[in-house]
């Protein structure tokens, strides 16, 4: 199983707090993806950011919601390995 967060590199830009919001799954708990497909979409201060998968695999379980907030690090979603 792999967690699903935003690229760290990427939360370096974040404040603390809750300084993204998810906008939009493209995929839902049980759909089989491919290694860097597309699964979300995530508003940052200034520009809209995909979150790819790491890895092939069936997403396990949706976390954060479409319209919640999430800060630096948050857990958004679990793939498991296929």
């Amino acid at each position: 199983m792999t967690d699903i967060i935003l690229d760290p590199w990427l939360c370096e830009s974040l404040e603390a707090g809750p300084g993204a919001v998810l906008k939009q799954w493209l995929v839902a708990e049980g759909d089989h993806v491919r290694a860097g497909q597309t699964l979300a979409i995530a508003n940052l201060v200034h520009t809209a950011m995909d979150i790819p998968a790491p890895h092939a695999g069936i997403v396990e379980e949706i976390l954060v919601s479409a319209g919640e907030n999430f800060s630096r690090g948050a857990l958004l979603g679990r793939l498991i390995a296929i």
